[in-house]
């Protein structure tokens, strides 16, 4: 009794939990794909408006690329690698000490003298530019640009892109370009991989086909046969 009881539960879960997974899993890409649409037209109107406020018109962006800096106040990418260790012991210290301003300042009922700076979320633009009638190219050029949130209530928020100005691109490149590379070639394995499954795929409904063909000109010729 109990094997027929669980095989039937089982197929209702199957009936029910599989479009349902389906729905979910179909609303995730589009929500991937619009989050991606969303994040490229910031860039693409962070590169313009800073366009316009230079006074450089009938430009078109040829090609951009977005790299996340690291907070300020911890690490340039910029700093040699020594220098860098340097900062981490650096910072490991300095929150130390916060941290005991802190408690020191809870047992006294004061405030404390010093707090943790807020980390800026902070970005890299690199772009590429030409002239819309001449069709010649500029030079590459590299903007910051600086991410910040608001609340206006517990649900909602104020998201706005500052231009925090110009910098040097062949500067920024020494830590851009290989991180770039990295993921052109993480890309390019993807996209082989993809082509790959797509042509098995193709291959067996193709083939998947071809027997369903067959069985059908069988038939036909059965019935011949008959008549």
């Amino acid at each position: 009794m109990q094997s027929p009881l669980l095989l039937l539960l089982l197929l209702v879960v199957a009936v029910v939990g599989i479009p349902w997974w389906l729905k979910k899993r179909k609303e995730k890409k589009a929500t991937q794909a619009i989050s991606t649409r969303h994040e490229k037209d910031e860039v693409w109107k962070a590169i313009k408006q800073y366009l316009k406020d230079s006074g450089d018109y009938g430009k078109e962006i040829v090609d951009s690329y977005v790299a996340k800096r690291n907070p300020v106040d911890y690490i340039n990418p910029n700093l040699p690698h020594h220098s860098k260790e340097n900062k981490k012991y650096a910072n490991k210290i300095r929150q130390k000490q916060i941290s005991e301003s802190k408690k020191s300042a809870k047992k006294k009922g004061i405030v404390p003298d010093f707090d943790t700076p807020k980390e800026r979320d902070l970005y890299v633009v690199c772009f590429l530019t030409r002239s819309i009638k001449k069709k010649q190219y500029d030079q590459p050029r590299a903007i910051e640009c600086e991410v910040v949130n608001t609340k206006i209530s517990k649900k909602q928020w104020d998201r706005k892109i500052l231009i925090n100005g110009a910098l040097d691109y062949d500067r920024e490149m020494e830590w851009i370009a290989p991180i770039r590379a990295a993921e052109e070639i993480k890309n390019k394995k993807l996209d082989e991989q993809a082509k790959k499954r797509a042509q098995k795929q193709k291959a067996r409904n193709d083939a998947r086909n071809k027997k369903k063909q067959e069985k059908i000109k069988r038939q036909v010729q059965k019935r011949k046969e008959k008549h």
